[in-house]
Parts: C-alpha cells; structure tokens; sequence
C-alpha cells in the first residue's frame, strides 16, 4: 500500500493563475527552476524511484510506478542536482481533468527548490496538453506550499487502515469483463467529474480477481478494485450510488470473500457520507488526513458522495 507523498519547499512566490502554466515553466525533455534540471521519467529510473519512496516508507512497489508510466509516459519527472537524481512527480491526465501525484525530493536535495522545479515542469505538460484543472492531494502541513502555486482547498479526505476479517457470499457482485468496461466508465464519470477508461482498463487488465462489477437490469451500481498483494490490500476506487449504500456493501464483502483476512488501506473523501460509519463497522483506524485542492478552473467536481475510496492520491 502507498500514500500520496508531501512535496518539499516553502513558499517561493505567491501565483494565483486562471491557467495552469506557471511563468516559462520547465520543457518536458529538460528544463531547469532554481538549479534543478528536470526531465521525463523513464523506466530506467525505476528501480531507483522505487528506493527514493522507500525513504517515506511507502510501499510503493514496481508495478505502482510502471502503472503510473504506462497512463502517462510523458508526465512523469524526474530532478537532478549536480547530474544526480533527487525527486519525482507523476501526473495522470482525464482529458481536461489532471491529478498529481508522487511528489517526493530527496532528503538532502530538500530546501532547494526542487518540488518547485517538479512542478513546474508539470504544470507546463499539462497546460501544453490541454488540460484545465489540476488537482493533487496533500497532506495538511505543505498546504501551504501548493498554495503558493495557485491551489486552493476543496474538502478532506480520510485515510483509513486495520486488519479486517473475511466477508460473506459474493451476492450480486461478480468480477468485472472488458465488455463492462464502457458502462463501468460512464457510471465512474458521473461521480469523479471526467472519463477514466484508460486507468479502469489498467485496473482490469491488472486485477482481474478483485475488480467487482454490481449491475442490474437498471445498469451499473457500483464497482470496487482492490490491489492485493501478500495479505494486504489497498481498495480504490470503489465507487456506489450513495442512495444505495447497501450495493457499496454488498461490493465490499463480495471483495473481502475474495481476499480472506487482510490489512486493508483506503482514502475515502469527506463528502461521501457513509465511510465514518464503514469504518467504525469495519474496526479501521484513522492514520492521516488529506486535502484535495484544486488549480486552473473551478470544474469538473462530480459527486464525491459517490467514491467510496479513492484510486489512490495520486490518480485521484
């Protein structure tokens, strides 16, 4: 399981931009903020991004990172100080909607302006790519610093993790097909405010077992993936009509069916009404809040009632 990092720096300069460009920005094959050069992420960096967040005690592992390539190859960069490595950031697009994600700089490479640089350069591939929100989740103590690049506060999200026992029947819940994905993605747009085909594709394509599907004759009802590994689990997205909050649990047991007794992690927004209840029900601890915030135009909300857990802080 893994969480969304804290970027490094204080506050440089106070930006509040309608775009998401921030001045000439950092160009995507190398650029340079403050003496940091900046250039896209590869898969030979890789294994030694995978020991940068190992500092943070993550867990990410291989996967979560090349995942996070494969969605997109062109928005993910590395820092270097000095030719060496010291920070990264991804980005993931739904096409004029875009999260951030995986910021982290290494320790000592920290007050040098190196998570401004990371942004930066990732703002500018945004802008270039048309994109007209950004959003990134952060944790409550660098509010200010992504304040000082225009984003401002939406709501909390919650993150919650414990041991948890196995559930009961499958019910109506069943592993998802490729021919569900097109309703399973226009069911998910609703409520995440833009289109996730490429990501839900991903989720399938990886975690056949643990991506449930609940339908009707009336259509889609909800969804839940789970990324399983060893006994642990990380849920998102799960995503339910909040009127129907019974389809979320039916989707949650079926699951935990499926997984036998595990630690299972999830963030789930503060909007979404029902996940204190879930987790008192559950036995589940708090570990940390989030704020989700929000650059460029003021759009693309959807229904947060709706998401249960998040696909992760970084993919939103």
């Amino acid at each position: 399981m893994h969480v969304q990092a804290c970027a490094e720096g204080k506050a440089v300069r106070d930006v509040r931009l309608s775009r998401l460009r921030r001045g000439r920005g950092a160009p995507a094959e190398g650029g340079t903020v403050a003496g940091a050069d900046v250039r896209v992420l590869t898969k030979r960096d890789v294994t030694w991004a995978v020991r940068l967040t190992d500092l943070e005690n993550w867990g990410y592992t291989r996967a979560d990172l090349e995942r996070l390539l494969a969605l997109e190859p062109l928005g993910c960069f590395v820092a270097r100080l000095a030719g060496k490595r010291v920070g990264i950031t991804c980005s993931t697009t739904y096409d004029k909607l875009a999260f951030i994600g995986a910021v982290i700089v290494h320790p000592d490479a920290r007050g040098k302006h190196v998570g401004e640089a990371l942004m930066t350069a990732t703002l500018d591939y945004l802008d270039r790519s048309g994109v007209e929100t950004a959003r990134l989740n952060a944790y409550l103590h660098v509010v200010p610093f992504y304040e000082t690049l225009g984003f401002r506060g939406e709501y909390e999200n919650v993150r919650y993790h414990g041991k948890v026992a196995a559930g009961g029947a499958l019910g109506s819940a069943r592993p998802a097909t490729p021919d569900d994905l097109p309703t399973i993605a226009h069911f998910d747009s609703f409520y995440f405010g833009a289109r996730r085909d490429r990501l839900l594709a991903r989720l399938l394509a990886e975690f056949p077992r643990t991506f449930l599907v609940a339908r009707d004759e009336g259509g889609v009802r909800g969804y839940i993936v789970a990324n399983a590994d060893g006994g642990s689990a990380e849920v998102g997205p799960w995503v339910a009509n909040p009127t129907m909050p019974e389809v979320a649990g039916d989707l949650l047991h079926a699951l935990l069916a499926r997984l036998g007794p595990a630690q299972l992690g999830l963030t789930c927004p503060g909007p979404n009404e029902h996940h204190a209840r879930m987790a008192v029900e559950l036995r589940l601890e708090t570990a940390f809040r989030t704020l989700r915030m929000y650059r460029g135009r003021d759009a693309y909300h959807g229904l947060p009632g709706g998401i249960f857990a998040l696909a992760g802080l970084e993919k939103g």
